[in-house]
């Protein structure tokens, strides 16, 4: 293959990669984790075509040099807006699991709340060891960890 379809190749690659991430940042935005399974599998197909690519560079030095100027300036553009989209992705998916993880210490720590509010005192006085419950029952919580 000539340098310039190896370099059109890798730019249709990213900008579809790029489209991805960004739909996957709304979703995570919009709170849709739901979506974001049906991303998953072109992200894992497109990321992995992007490091074959990549890769295959790796072992062609000068590939650029070869490329009109016009091709290797869209080239450059599009690395840089897929860098800084794949940083605003990362930065959202963290958001995304602080929260979650924020969420789930709140839960806890009200369920661990309820039940020394619901402890009490015994006949005697003496306070009483902290029921599972306030009816006495095993407190069931599930959570679906799931982005």
């Amino acid at each position: 293959m000539n340098a310039p379809n190896e370099i059109t190749d890798l730019l249709k690659i990213t900008s579809r990669l790029i489209g991805v991430l960004e739909r996957e940042i709304e979703v995570l935005r919009a709170m849709q984790p739901a979506e974001i399974e049906a991303l998953q599998q072109d992200k894992i197909a497109l990321s992995a075509a992007y490091e074959a690519q990549i890769k295959s560079f790796a072992g062609q030095p000068g590939i650029l040099e070869a490329v009109q100027p016009a091709l290797r300036a869209e080239f450059e553009t599009v690395i840089g807006k897929f860098q800084s989209t794949l940083a605003a992705n990362e930065r959202a998916l963290r958001a995304t699991r602080d929260t979650s993880q924020r969420v789930l210490e709140a839960i806890a720590y009200e369920i661990d709340r309820k039940r020394r509010e619901n402890a009490g005192y015994s006949a005697g006085g003496y306070a009483a060891a902290a029921s599972k419950s306030a009816s006495g029952q095993p407190v069931s919580v599930a959570i679906d960890e799931r982005f």
